[in-house]
């Protein structure tokens, strides 16, 4: 019998975690996770971001997956750009993790060549947005080139600049108000634009929608850096990210509105 230790990857890992596997891979799993320091503080770590998870996101965890996240409303989508890069019909918008429900990060993410890559596009634009929240959000007299009470010329405005369908998300119902927004320089010389928005108490959260051609679509995930935090997800031809410096549960909350606000022009 060979001594050379059972190889587990990433997804084996999870499944163990999850207590998906079958009792006999089961057991050779925890055996190999037994003997390999490394390989138990990892798994502890995993376990410990389930926790964390349950614990912010409860809630979210037991809503049901929306129709438009499910793969065959994906696939049809990807249907209408077929000359875009494919989405696998079996890739869900939002990958289902480490707690049932339809929030991802990415610890979630598989460990393909192609998903690393996606987790390092993710994690670039976020960076790009928290970098312009952290110049932009502590201004007060010009934290934008464009205020609230100009929407319709901003909207407009950066619409061209982009080539896109802009909007500005309405989040009066979590208790931000626009502010107003700017354009940005991105990816490769490319335009951005940043809308700020803030509540009664002066915190102020920034949505970054950026000309980002993936090819494909991600799922949410989370980054935090400097004090700064950002949900940020890409679709074939766009980048978005919504930065704050506050906790992630109410960033969750105002990513979903802008999400909703975006999806429906592509």
């Amino acid at each position: 019998m060979s001594d050379k230790p059972f190889a587990i990857d990433e997804a084996e890992l999870h499944a163990w975690i999850d207590g998906q596997l079958d009792p006999d891979h089961a057991g050779v799993v925890n055996a190999t996770v037994a003997a390999d320091a490394g390989l138990a503080a990892r798994a502890n770590a995993y376990a410990d971001q389930n926790r964390e998870i349950e614990a912010l996101f409860g809630g979210v965890a037991d809503e049901p997956l929306p129709e438009r996240l499910r793969a065959a409303n994906i696939a049809s989508r990807q249907a209408r750009r077929r000359w875009r890069t494919p989405l696998a019909a079996s890739v869900a918008w939002l990958a289902m993790g480490l707690t049932g429900g339809w929030l991802a990060n990415d610890w979630l993410a598989s460990e393909g060549p192609g998903d690393r890559v996606m987790v390092e596009a993710s994690r670039h634009v976020a960076q790009q947005a928290m970098s312009a929240h952290r110049v932009y959000a502590v201004e007060v007299l010009h934290p934008v080139e464009v205020f609230a009470d100009q929407r319709e010329h901003l909207v407009k405005w950066l619409s061209k600049r982009l080539g896109q369908d802009i909007r500005t998300p309405d989040l009066a119902s979590l208790g931000f108000e626009l502010v107003g927004g700017r354009l940005l320089p991105a990816e490769g010389g490319e335009p951005a634009a940043q809308f700020m928005y803030e509540d009664e108490t002066g915190r102020r959260v920034t949505v970054y929608v950026s000309l980002y051609k993936s090819g494909q679509e991600t799922a949410f995930r989370y980054q935090e850096m400097q004090g700064a935090g950002a949900f940020v997800w890409l679709d074939p031809e766009m980048g978005y990210a919504i930065a704050g410096d506050i906790p992630r549960e109410p960033l969750l909350a105002v990513s979903k509105i802008v999400y909703e606000t975006f999806e429906p022009t592509h």
